[in-house]
């Protein structure tokens, strides 16, 4: 009868502890207060059945396991349940009756209270439930229900103390260990469950942020070969899942140039785990694209520490790299447009100052009383050439104002080329003479009849420009000026034996304010702004304005105007592009 009742408390706390792993685990995590509630009612049946089927140590002397129950749900559950199960089983006992209800409610009071305030303690100090915990938990626990025994009679209080305390001091410590050894295994398994959980629901997070995200994901093992990637990665790469797994990454992705230098970086990061954690480098698509991709890398390792794979995070960098390449490209150009200003106010500043201390010098000159006449010829010749000069300034100022302005306008009428031409190689002849240069017109391409409707003005200010450009840097030399029918358009050149212009300087001469070599504006004189003019000239007329050179040996400046194209302003920002048959063809001219 002893053991049988024995077992039947032990497995009313097995019931205790199922409910435990069950349900109640969840509820003490658990914010909310209804399942704590639940939660001490079943705890108070339990308690009440315990204290139904008591086991007997004697005859006259019975035990049940409510301390043990009380106070390991207040260690383990907290208050709010073990304040309910009190309740409950207090008020049991009350109308239950007999002669030690008291000390039996204070036995119920005292163990679930005792358990409450240790759970707090050990919680603060953060002291886990080891086994000797536990059995001093218990020791202490039936030690104090020991004192409830104040409420027998005074004949019985000192037998009853010795007959039960083998019992209380032995028993009850084990089964509260026992029972807490149970609770111990079942916490750690439901957070080992929870653990898991939580790590299923990040891998499931994360597998669906890396197939969300737009940067590219792979797992390599560590011959390089792919494990697995992400839908973004086959989409821009344009491959399928089946034909990249397996395949080796760098020789199916990285550019042949890349390789070496790629597989020595792998492999110094497998070393050190410090190289690779940003990276960047090209890649190479299944349609041969080439795309830049800057790496976020990491180590895969096992519980041992050993690398198993190396997980890649990559962002395609292709358009950002492009835009941060044309910023550049603009900040370069800002900067040498700022140097442009500043070697075109000199440029200025020297050719309105020059000729304006040659009239103002020479007019004091003029001043004097015993100037003969001939010196005096020589000096209003001097103080011509000088306006002249600077007339020649203020009129290219003022044409390029005009162009940036879009107030030059096209008024157009029929021009005899082969007039034109003549009588601009005409009056450049004396201008050449005097660096000993001569200017041949060759009319052969062109019939006597040809005609342009085009604006004479702009035509004539284009063929002064480039003349005048081949002078000055011609000496000792030739000048060729000339033109060809080419069906629908009129294509003219003007060619010299003159220094010629550097391979990199060819798009330049045409920036505003720039000459060839930017060494040469002391040595020749000018704002660089001609060629600009002409170039923007030819396109207000419908045409272009390109030049063949070599450092050198010379220079030859080619400009085409459509016999009928109508002209719009709009051309002036509109570049034309020649093809390279048309170019072959100005060549043979």
């Amino acid at each position: 009868m002893f053991i049988s009742d024995l077992i039947s408390n032990v497995a009313l706390l097995l019931v205790f502890s199922f409910f435990y792993e069950l349900r109640w685990i969840d509820s003490i995590y658990s914010q909310k207060l209804l399942p704590k509630i639940f939660a001490g009612i079943i705890i108070g049946g339990i308690g009440i059945f315990l204290i139904y089927t008591p086991w007997t140590y004697q005859a006259g002397i019975s035990f049940d396991f409510r301390s043990v129950l009380l106070s390991i749900a207040g260690l383990y559950l907290g208050a709010i349940p073990t304040l309910g199960a009190i309740l409950i089983m207090s008020v049991f006992r009350f109308f239950l009756g007999g002669d030690h209800a008291f000390m039996g409610i204070s036995l119920i009071i005292s163990s679930g209270l005792f358990g409450i305030v240790c759970r707090y303690f050990l919680q603060k100090r953060g002291i886990k439930n080891t086994i000797g915990i536990l059995y001093a938990f218990g020791l202490l626990v039936h030690l104090f229900m020991l004192i409830w025994l104040i409420w027998l009679p005074k004949e019985e209080f000192l037998p009853i103390v010795r007959f039960i305390a083998i019992p209380v001091i032995i028993i009850y410590p084990i089964i509260t260990v026992l029972l807490g050894i149970l609770m111990n295994r079942q916490l750690e398994n439901w957070h080992n469950h929870k653990a898991r959980e939580r790590l299923l629901n990040s891998e499931r997070k994360f597998v669906m942020m890396l197939e969300g995200i737009n940067m590219i994901f792979v797992n390599l093992d560590l011959d390089k070969n792919i494990i697995s990637c992400n839908k973004y990665m086959l989409q821009v790469t344009g491959y399928q899942e089946d034909e990249l797994v397996g395949r080796n990454w760098i020789d199916t992705f990285v550019c042949e140039d890349e390789k070496e230098e790629l597989v020595a970086a792998f492999q110094k990061f497998m070393d050190t785990d410090s190289v690779l954690h940003y990276y960047e480098n090209k890649i190479q698509t299944k349609e041969n694209e080439i795309l830049d991709i800057a790496w976020h890398n990491m180590l895969i390792t096992d519980d041992d520490g050993s690398v198993k794979s190396i997980a890649s995070l990559g962002e395609n960098i292709t358009d950002k790299k492009a835009i941060f390449d044309k910023l550049k490209e603009a900040k370069e150009k800002a900067e040498g447009s700022n140097r442009l200003k500043s070697v075109f106010l000199q440029n200025v500043s020297h050719e309105i100052r020059t000729p304006m201390n040659g009239i103002l010098g020479f007019i004091n000159l003029l001043k004097e009383r015993h100037v003969d006449e001939k010196t005096r010829s020589s000096y209003y010749d001097i103080i011509n050439a000088s306006g002249e000069r600077l007339l020649k300034t203020v009129n290219g100022l003022i044409d390029i104002a005009k162009i940036e302005t879009h107030q030059i306008h096209v008024h157009t009428s029929e021009v005899n080329v082969n007039k034109v031409l003549s009588e601009h190689v005409t009056g450049a002849r004396p201008l050449a003479a005097k660096r000993n240069n001569q200017v041949i017109y060759d009319s052969k391409l062109l019939p006597p009849e040809v005609r342009l409707h085009t604006d004479r003005n702009l035509l004539e200010s284009i063929l002064s420009n480039l003349l005048s450009n081949a002078i000055k840097f011609t000496s000792d030399g030739t000048i060729e000026v000339g033109g060809k029918d080419n069906g629908s358009d009129i294509v003219f050149f003007v060619s010299d034996t003159g220094i010629g212009i550097p391979k990199g300087r060819l798009d330049a001469i045409f920036d505003r304010f720039v000459q060839a070599d930017l060494n040469l504006t002391r040595r020749h004189e000018g704002t660089g702004l001609g060629l600009s003019i002409a170039k923007a000239y030819s396109h207000l007329l419908g045409g272009d304005l390109w030049v063949e050179s070599e450092e050198g040996k010379g220079s030859t400046f080619f400009f085409k105007i459509p016999k009928y194209g109508e002209s719009t302003l709009e051309t002036v920002i509109t570049e034309t592009k020649n093809t390279e048959e048309f170019r072959k063809d100005d060549r043979k001219v």
